[in-house]
């Protein structure tokens, strides 16, 4: 305990919320989930790992095991689930934006050499940013290109200079 890793909350979602859990990873949160698995095994990971359990279903306390820590979410969209979930825990929502993947759930490695990304990016892309980052699960090369600033305007924050 102690270190910032450990002070962040982490997520688990059910197959009700996923589309949130893609915004918690923009927003550099530890999300995962499982649509394939049963809610019950995602509550008992939940537990064991000690994440937050998320979902809209309100029938969680007589159908299941209890989930040590929950937010059950009204809304059914991801933006306003955002904001419930904010105002249950206190997130910070902009000092690790876009440091994970969305894809595998996996904090990004700076690129230090730019060249070192040009094979992996279209060449106009390549040449109109100057910093790349690489998920070290899948691979991935990710810029902060206009999706970042059109998430950002979605999610109500500040993409800074993109």
């Amino acid at each position: 305990m102690g270190t910032e890793a450990n002070m962040r909350p982490s997520f688990m979602l059910d197959h009700m919320v996923i589309k949130l859990g893609k915004y918690l990873r923009i927003l550099g949160y530890d999300a995962v989930w499982d649509a394939a698995n049963r809610t019950h095994d995602l509550i008992m990971a939940a537990n064991r790992d000690g994440r937050w359990f998320l979902t809209r279903n309100t029938r969680l306390s007589n159908e299941y095991p209890r989930a040590e820590h929950l937010v059950t979410l009204a809304s059914d969209d991801p933006v306003e689930q955002l904001g419930e979930l904010h105002a249950a825990l206190p997130l910070d929502f902009t000092s690790r934006l876009f440091t994970r993947c969305i894809r595998c759930n996996i904090e990004l490695e700076f690129i230090p050499h730019k060249e070192d990304a040009r094979r992996f990016v279209h060449p106009n892309v390549w040449q109109k940013h100057d910093s790349f980052f690489r998920c070290p699960g899948c691979g991935t090369v990710f810029w902060k290109g206009s999706h970042v600033r059109n998430t950002c305007r979605k999610l109500g924050l500040d993409a800074g200079p993109v």
